[in-house]
């Protein structure tokens, strides 16, 4: 059974960068699509998103490549730093040319430039404010509840509402969020001469990541490995990590030099979600929402980019809707392979960050070697 005209009706859950993209993708298959964020408004994310080539290419697949490379900056470099006292500078460069090889560009962008061309090109519009209370499936439809009483059936209903999904709290009750072992400071600032390239700098208190974002701008992300989360609230913010990371030094530290505004500056601890099945009758998972990691390998938008991509094509093996149990089998099948990859080798690179800064700086020398087996099972095609 379907929706009116036999067309599938499908409700996807968050208007993040995951559900932008997964529902445009299922949109363009013909299907009747519903997008609900239960965020009020769009309010600028002041961060920014580094996107490697496999997100670049699956992003292009969804025809959406065209609003980042405009708006975003090509990398070719990620380099690794650090100094200490006795021995003197470190430092490695890893070629993206040799990570990726034939994969195509990685590109930084502000995030919410991302959101909002996805916002402006995508072909369903968010329904804001919309909370989901309740959900149940059966055989051929899920009934969803929203905060307002309402209800609705749905053919599909997708799970794209980040780390902390209520769609998983609900279906999951074992599969809840958890702090990820890093916390991070975060913010966007004018970009100083000589940052070209995605930058690690190793210091004493833990790694400062500063990406070249274009438009003048740069992003930059500091964390700390411990062992319990932490807060810290937002007076006096920008001083305490300028005060925390105060050893670093050359561009990183033109880079902090530039973070004075404690109302510019995010801090959050890094939250991690796993399920080792995202299907729950017509119920499934993509994007954070199934597979949250902290943010080492930078590929948070390149998997919900990759998932929408594989639901899309496995979806659209039968454009009328009328095998989404198999087809949703299918994604899992072939998702799951390079999902647990990405969690298994993000656990290996959060224990080198948290690592001492001598052992860290142990490290530098095989930086190409370490990017090159992170990022190898993801140069195929998803």
């Amino acid at each position: 059974m379907h929706s009116a005209n036999d067309i599938p009706h499908v409700l996807v859950v968050g208007a993040g960068i995951a559900g932008l993209v997964t529902a445009g993708a299922i949109r363009e298959l013909g299907w009747d699509v519903s997008l609900v964020e239960q965020r009020l408004n769009f309010d600028s994310i002041g961060t920014g998103l580094f996107v490697p080539a496999n997100g670049v290419r699956a992003l292009k697949a969804l025809g959406r490549l065209d609003c980042l490379a405009s708006q975003g900056r090509r990398i070719d470099h990620l380099r690794m730093r650090g100094e200490d006292g006795a021995d003197g500078q470190a430092e490695a460069t890893a070629c993206l040319g040799r990570v990726w090889p034939a994969v195509g560009q990685s590109i930084a962008i502000h995030r919410s430039l991302l959101q909002e061309a996805l916002l402006k090109t995508g072909p369903v519009t968010a329904r804001l404010g919309v909370r989901l209370t309740d959900i149940a499936t059966d055989a051929n439809q899920a009934c969803a509840t929203f905060h307002d009483g309402s209800t609705a059936r749905y053919d599909l209903v997708v799970g794209a509402d980040g780390a902390g999904s209520a769609v998983r709290g609900l279906l999951w009750p074992d599969g809840a969020e958890r702090y990820g072992g890093e916390s991070y400071w975060r913010g966007v600032v004018p970009c100083p001469p000589g940052l070209d390239d995605w930058t690690v700098t190793l210091c004493q208190a833990g790694n400062l990541v500063t990406i070249p974002l274009g438009a003048g701008m740069a992003y930059w992300a500091a964390g700390v490995s411990r062992q319990a989360a932490f807060r810290d609230e937002s007076p006096g913010r920008a001083a305490r990590v300028r005060d925390e990371f105060c050893d670093v030094t050359g561009v990183a530290a033109a880079v902090l030099e530039r973070v004075t505004d404690d109302a510019a500056v995010q801090f959050s601890a890094a939250e991690t979600a796993w399920v080792e099945d995202p299907v729950a009758g017509r119920v499934v998972l993509v994007g954070d929402a199934w597979h949250a990691t902290t943010p080492s390998m930078a590929q948070g938008a390149a998997m919900a980019a990759e998932d929408a991509l594989v639901l899309a094509e496995e979806l659209n093996r039968d454009p009328r809707g009328g095998a989404i149990d198999g087809a949703l089998n299918r994604f899992a099948a072939r998702r799951l392979p390079r999902v647990r990859h990405v969690q298994e080798a993000t656990a290996m690179r959060n224990q080198l960050a948290a690592l001492s800064l001598e052992q860290r700086l142990a490290v530098v020398p095989h930086w190409e070697e370490i990017s090159v087996a992170s990022f190898a099972p993801l140069v195929s095609e998803p």
